[in-house]
């Protein structure tokens, strides 16, 4: 599992397993699911991440996965 978090356009990434990619399924509103070929969860992105978590959420966030994009 890795977890990534790009400041600049406030995504998060929450890479579960690796596999072949085979489509995305918006989940809900800015929440999406990268989905393999056997329907297994590859990763989860989450759009305006820091609104939809919270500022003390989203400041633990950046100080343990904050990647340079």
């Amino acid at each position: 599992m890795e977890i990534k978090y790009v400041k600049d356009i406030d995504v998060l990434n929450i890479e579960l397993q690796e596999g072949k990619f085979e489509y995305s399924e918006e989940i809900g509103e800015g929440v999406i699911l990268d989905l393999g070929q056997n329907g297994d969860i590859l990763s989860i992105e989450i759009i305006d991440a820091t609104k939809r978590l919270g500022k003390e959420v989203a400041d633990k966030i950046t100080q343990r996965y904050l990647t340079v994009a």
